[in-house]
């Protein structure tokens, strides 16, 4: 099948997290026609509210080598003001427009059609596939439980690609070989409400909140391991129960995101965070790690993919860690994983697309990497 096809039909599916209309079905359906075993798993969250769509398909039984592939077929609300209807995958000036072109049914358009065609010829080993229905919103009832899964049937693969986007300015110019951990830390400040034209009569919530946000703002994160861009903290979200300009507000709050290297961990930057706070009055912390910093040290892994790019668009690609968090944070506990895919340059904005070339030239990349990867 067309890459540009498939990657379209998939686009037509409005598959706004938790609801799948359709995706997961087709993506099944394509590899089952092709050969492969097909399973489609639905978990829940504990209070039923999330209930979430995934596939698990094998082709092969070798063991000999086992890769796998990770893709989401969920993607964030399109918003308003797209030149396009965000869901008819229209074809504009060379580029295919839609939510989730780049992030990222293009890379899973792109790997099912790449294997469709490898496996023509018959090759030791087997090929999975791991595609998830909730990885915009945290991947607890995706990938984390599909990984629960698999390693409970003993169908964890050796090597992961995953098909995000990664590429920079073009095509091929970067691949992910990890990325920094995220944490993010919900600060909450206590004061006492009252008229600011009366200091004595009230403590500013705000105002301390500020003041601790400024000194853990200009904190020095060390930054040892240089394959990880350094730490930073950025203030996300600012809030206070004020309801007059006049006012001085008794609670206030923030949200920190931290992106970090291997420098450090989730725990590590809790001691910190709260540490600086000694000197403030009645701050109070909550933390929410969404995963750990990881790095793939597979020369094997990178050095085909590598090949692979050069070979079908003459680029020699940087491999770096930057960038957002992806499902590779929970499978790297399991097997390597390594992350390709085109550019992020739109993704998660209105008028999202690529290069009709890209797709069709990834598609050619992931075709090679299989037959070297098998070889």
């Amino acid at each position: 099948m067309d890459v540009i096809d498939f990657c379209s039909d998939l686009i037509r599916c409005r598959s706004v997290t938790p609801d799948d209309d359709g995706a997961i079905d087709y993506i099944a359906n394509f590899l089952s026609l092709i050969g492969f075993e097909t399973k489609i798993l639905t978990f829940k969250s504990e209070d039923n509210s999330n209930v979430i769509k995934n596939l698990f398909a094998k082709y092969g039984n070798s063991d000999r080598k086992i890769l796998g592939f990770i893709g989401h077929s969920d993607v964030v609300p399109a918003g308003e003001n797209w030149e396009t209807n965000p869901f008819a995958a229209v074809q504009k000036n060379g580029f295919l427009i839609g939510r989730g072109v780049a992030d990222m049914k293009g890379g899973i358009a792109s790997f099912c059609c790449a294997v469709a065609e490898f496996i023509r010829q018959p090759f030791s080993g087997s090929i999975e596939f791991f595609i998830t229905g909730d990885e915009e919103v945290g991947s607890r009832e995706g990938i984390r439980s599909l990984i629960e899964w698999a390693d409970d049937a003993k169908l964890i693969p050796h090597d992961c690609l995953i098909g995000e986007p990664s590429s920079d300015v073009r095509l091929g110019d970067r691949i992910y070989s990890g990325h920094r951990g995220s944490l993010n830390v919900f600060v909450k400040s206590r004061g006492k409400q009252g008229h600011s034209a009366y200091p004595a009569n009230y403590k500013n919530s705000l105002a301390n909140l500020c003041r601790y946000i400024v000194k853990i703002s200009d904190y020095p994160w060390k930054h040892e391991n240089k394959k990880f861009p350094k730490t930073n903290l950025e203030v996300t979200m600012l809030f206070s129960d004020n309801c007059a300009t006049n006012i001085v507000p008794e609670l206030s709050s923030a949200n920190l995101n931290i992106r970090f290297g291997d420098d450090y961990t989730s725990e590590t930057l809790k001691t910190i965070i709260e540490q600086e706070a000694k000197e403030f009055n009645e701050l109070t912390f909550d933390f929410y790690p969404s995963g750990e910093a990881y790095y793939c040290d597979n020369e094997r892994l990178k050095n085909i993919l590598a090949a692979s790019v050069k070979e079908v668009v003459n680029i020699d690609p940087s491999f770096s860690a930057a960038g957002g968090t992806s499902d590779g944070r929970f499978m790297i506990h399991h097997c390597n994983v390594i992350e390709f895919g085109v550019q992020d340059a739109t993704i998660h904005q209105k008028d999202e697309k690529v290069k009709v070339s890209d797709l069709q030239n990834l598609k050619k990349i992931y075709l090679s990497f299989l037959k070297k990867y098998f070889k």
